[in-house]
Protein backbone atom coordinates (compact mmCIF):
# COMPACT_ATOMS: atom_id res chain seq x y z
CA UNK A 1 0.00 0.00 0.00
CA UNK A 2 1.38 3.39 -0.98
CA UNK A 3 2.08 5.71 1.95
CA UNK A 4 2.08 9.39 1.04
CA UNK A 5 1.90 10.83 4.55
CA UNK A 6 3.81 10.39 7.77
CA UNK A 7 2.57 7.47 9.85
CA UNK A 8 3.18 7.02 13.57
CA UNK A 9 3.93 3.52 14.84
CA UNK A 10 3.81 2.39 18.46
CA UNK A 11 5.69 -0.50 20.02
CA UNK A 12 6.09 -1.61 23.61
CA UNK A 13 8.83 -3.70 25.19
CA UNK A 14 9.75 -4.89 28.65
CA UNK A 15 12.94 -4.14 30.53
CA UNK A 16 14.30 -6.05 33.48
CA UNK A 17 12.65 -4.68 36.65
CA UNK A 18 14.83 -2.75 39.11
CA UNK A 19 17.73 -2.48 36.70
CA UNK A 20 18.93 0.78 35.22
CA UNK A 21 18.85 1.03 31.41
CA UNK A 22 22.08 2.59 30.16
CA UNK A 23 21.82 1.78 26.45
CA UNK A 24 19.25 0.76 23.86
CA UNK A 25 20.13 -0.59 20.40
CA UNK A 26 17.40 -0.52 17.77
CA UNK A 27 17.01 -1.23 14.08
CA UNK A 28 14.29 -0.82 11.46
CA UNK A 29 13.50 -3.72 9.14
CA UNK A 30 11.39 -3.42 5.97
CA UNK A 31 9.97 -6.45 4.16
CA UNK A 32 7.84 -6.93 1.07
CA UNK A 33 8.07 -3.34 -0.16
CA UNK A 34 9.95 -1.09 -2.52
CA UNK A 35 10.69 2.63 -2.65
CA UNK A 36 12.23 5.03 -0.16
CA UNK A 37 11.45 5.32 3.55
CA UNK A 38 12.19 8.29 5.80
CA UNK A 39 12.45 7.81 9.55
CA UNK A 40 12.32 10.59 12.09
CA UNK A 41 11.53 11.48 15.70
CA UNK A 42 12.18 8.39 17.76
CA UNK A 43 10.60 8.89 21.20
CA UNK A 44 10.88 6.67 24.29
CA UNK A 45 8.38 6.80 27.15
CA UNK A 46 8.01 4.97 30.42
CA UNK A 47 4.68 3.43 31.42
CA UNK A 48 2.55 0.40 30.76
CA UNK A 49 1.05 1.69 27.50
CA UNK A 50 2.17 3.88 24.61
CA UNK A 51 0.53 7.30 24.98
CA UNK A 52 1.37 8.96 21.66
CA UNK A 53 2.44 12.54 21.29
CA UNK A 54 3.62 14.31 24.44
CA UNK A 55 4.25 18.04 23.79
CA UNK A 56 6.89 20.08 25.53
CA UNK A 57 5.53 22.75 27.88
CA UNK A 58 6.67 25.54 25.58
CA UNK A 59 4.56 24.07 22.75
CA UNK A 60 1.24 24.27 24.60
CA UNK A 61 0.62 27.97 24.04
CA UNK A 62 1.65 30.69 21.63
CA UNK A 63 1.23 34.42 21.40
CA UNK A 64 -1.04 36.02 18.85
CA UNK A 65 0.51 38.33 16.23
CA UNK A 66 -0.95 41.17 14.23
CA UNK A 67 -0.62 41.64 10.46
CA UNK A 68 2.87 43.11 10.88
CA UNK A 69 4.06 40.15 12.96
CA UNK A 70 4.08 42.08 16.25
CA UNK A 71 3.20 39.99 19.30
CA UNK A 72 -0.14 40.81 20.96
CA UNK A 73 0.22 40.18 24.70
CA UNK A 74 -2.49 42.15 26.48
CA UNK A 75 -5.90 43.72 25.96
CA UNK A 76 -7.08 46.54 28.21
CA UNK A 77 -10.62 47.51 29.16
CA UNK A 78 -11.60 50.29 31.56
CA UNK A 79 -14.62 51.68 33.32
CA UNK A 80 -15.95 53.27 36.50
CA UNK A 81 -17.23 51.07 39.33
CA UNK A 82 -19.76 52.39 41.84
CA UNK A 83 -20.90 50.09 44.59
CA UNK A 84 -21.53 46.54 43.38
CA UNK A 85 -21.33 45.76 39.68
CA UNK A 86 -21.14 42.71 37.43
CA UNK A 87 -18.79 43.23 34.50
CA UNK A 88 -17.94 41.28 31.33
CA UNK A 89 -14.30 41.28 30.20
CA UNK A 90 -13.55 40.02 26.63
CA UNK A 91 -10.76 37.56 25.94
CA UNK A 92 -10.94 37.76 22.16
CA UNK A 93 -10.51 40.08 19.19
CA UNK A 94 -13.40 42.06 17.77
CA UNK A 95 -15.85 39.78 15.95
CA UNK A 96 -14.79 41.14 12.56
CA UNK A 97 -11.11 40.34 13.28
CA UNK A 98 -11.38 37.06 15.21
CA UNK A 99 -9.91 34.35 12.99
CA UNK A 100 -10.78 31.27 15.04
CA UNK A 101 -12.20 31.53 18.57
CA UNK A 102 -11.56 27.80 19.09
CA UNK A 103 -7.82 28.54 19.14
CA UNK A 104 -8.12 30.97 22.03
CA UNK A 105 -7.48 29.73 25.57
CA UNK A 106 -7.93 30.93 29.14
CA UNK A 107 -5.53 33.62 30.35
CA UNK A 108 -4.94 35.47 33.59
CA UNK A 109 -6.67 38.79 34.21
CA UNK A 110 -5.10 41.65 36.18
CA UNK A 111 -7.28 44.29 37.84
CA UNK A 112 -5.93 47.82 38.39
CA UNK A 113 -8.18 49.85 40.69
CA UNK A 114 -7.80 53.56 41.47
CA UNK A 115 -10.07 54.41 44.41
CA UNK A 116 -12.11 57.62 44.42
CA UNK A 117 -13.56 57.04 47.92
CA UNK A 118 -12.17 55.71 51.18
CA UNK A 119 -12.79 52.00 51.81
CA UNK A 120 -13.05 50.21 55.18
CA UNK A 121 -11.41 46.91 56.12
CA UNK A 122 -12.19 44.20 53.54
CA UNK A 123 -14.00 46.84 51.50
CA UNK A 124 -12.70 45.62 48.09
CA UNK A 125 -14.05 42.29 46.82
CA UNK A 126 -13.71 40.61 43.44
CA UNK A 127 -15.36 37.30 42.49
CA UNK A 128 -16.20 35.20 39.45
CA UNK A 129 -19.66 35.22 37.91
CA UNK A 130 -21.73 33.66 40.70
CA UNK A 131 -19.56 34.76 43.60
CA UNK A 132 -17.01 31.95 43.50
CA UNK A 133 -13.23 32.45 43.79
CA UNK A 134 -13.46 35.58 45.91
CA UNK A 135 -10.43 37.83 46.20
CA UNK A 136 -10.64 40.28 49.12
CA UNK A 137 -8.27 43.14 49.91
CA UNK A 138 -7.97 43.40 53.70
CA UNK A 139 -6.65 46.82 54.86
CA UNK A 140 -8.74 50.01 54.86
CA UNK A 141 -7.68 52.35 52.06
CA UNK A 142 -8.05 55.99 51.09
CA UNK A 143 -9.25 57.80 48.00
CA UNK A 144 -6.50 57.96 45.35
CA UNK A 145 -4.88 54.73 46.57
CA UNK A 146 -3.90 52.36 43.75
CA UNK A 147 -4.60 48.62 44.02
CA UNK A 148 -3.38 45.92 41.61
CA UNK A 149 -4.73 42.35 41.77
CA UNK A 150 -2.43 40.49 39.39
CA UNK A 151 -3.08 36.91 38.31
CA UNK A 152 -0.11 36.99 35.91
CA UNK A 153 2.33 37.98 38.67
CA UNK A 154 0.47 36.13 41.43
CA UNK A 155 0.53 39.09 43.78
CA UNK A 156 -1.41 42.05 45.15
CA UNK A 157 0.08 45.55 45.24
CA UNK A 158 -1.11 48.65 47.06
CA UNK A 159 0.44 51.87 45.77
CA UNK A 160 3.04 49.77 43.90
CA UNK A 161 4.11 47.95 47.08
CA UNK A 162 3.53 44.21 47.28
CA UNK A 163 1.30 43.14 50.17
CA UNK A 164 0.14 39.90 51.78
CA UNK A 165 -2.95 41.57 53.24
CA UNK A 166 -5.48 39.82 51.05
CA UNK A 167 -7.33 36.51 50.92
CA UNK A 168 -8.79 34.34 48.19
CA UNK A 169 -7.88 33.42 44.64
CA UNK A 170 -6.61 35.23 41.57
CA UNK A 171 -8.83 35.30 38.51
CA UNK A 172 -8.67 33.92 34.99
CA UNK A 173 -10.48 34.94 31.82
CA UNK A 174 -11.78 32.13 29.58
CA UNK A 175 -11.91 32.33 25.79
CA UNK A 176 -14.78 34.59 24.80
CA UNK A 177 -15.67 36.50 27.98
CA UNK A 178 -15.06 36.42 31.70
CA UNK A 179 -17.87 37.58 34.03
CA UNK A 180 -16.89 39.10 37.38
CA UNK A 181 -18.53 40.65 40.42
CA UNK A 182 -16.84 43.78 41.76
CA UNK A 183 -18.00 45.17 45.10
CA UNK A 184 -16.59 48.33 46.70
CA UNK A 185 -17.61 49.61 50.14
CA UNK A 186 -17.02 53.02 51.65
CA UNK A 187 -17.29 54.35 55.19
CA UNK A 188 -21.06 54.75 54.84
CA UNK A 189 -21.71 51.07 54.22
CA UNK A 190 -21.56 48.09 51.91
CA UNK A 191 -21.77 48.62 48.17
CA UNK A 192 -21.25 52.38 48.30
CA UNK A 193 -17.58 52.68 47.26
CA UNK A 194 -16.24 53.88 43.92
CA UNK A 195 -13.17 53.68 41.75
CA UNK A 196 -11.75 53.59 38.26
CA UNK A 197 -11.00 50.05 37.06
CA UNK A 198 -8.70 48.81 34.30
CA UNK A 199 -8.91 45.10 33.35
CA UNK A 200 -5.84 43.68 31.63
CA UNK A 201 -6.24 40.26 29.96
CA UNK A 202 -3.19 38.08 29.24
CA UNK A 203 -4.10 36.70 25.79
CA UNK A 204 -2.94 33.31 24.49
CA UNK A 205 -3.67 30.95 21.61
CA UNK A 206 -3.17 27.20 21.42
CA UNK A 207 0.35 26.31 20.38
CA UNK A 208 1.31 23.38 18.19
CA UNK A 209 1.23 20.97 21.11
CA UNK A 210 -2.06 22.34 22.36
CA UNK A 211 -3.64 21.81 18.95
CA UNK A 212 -2.47 18.19 18.84
CA UNK A 213 -3.95 17.48 22.24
Amino acid sequence: MKKEFWTRYFFTFQVTPNRKVTRIDYRFVMNDCEGTAWLTDLMLQIGRAASGYVPANKEFLQRERDGAGTVIRRKHYNGVIRGKRKIAVPNREAVSREKDLAKRVTGGVDFHLALTRNTPQEGIRFAHQHGQRQLIVSPPLSANDQVMLSATKRRVEINEQMTQEYSGNFHTCPAGFGIYQVELDDERGAGRGAGQLVCEVDMWLKGRGGERL
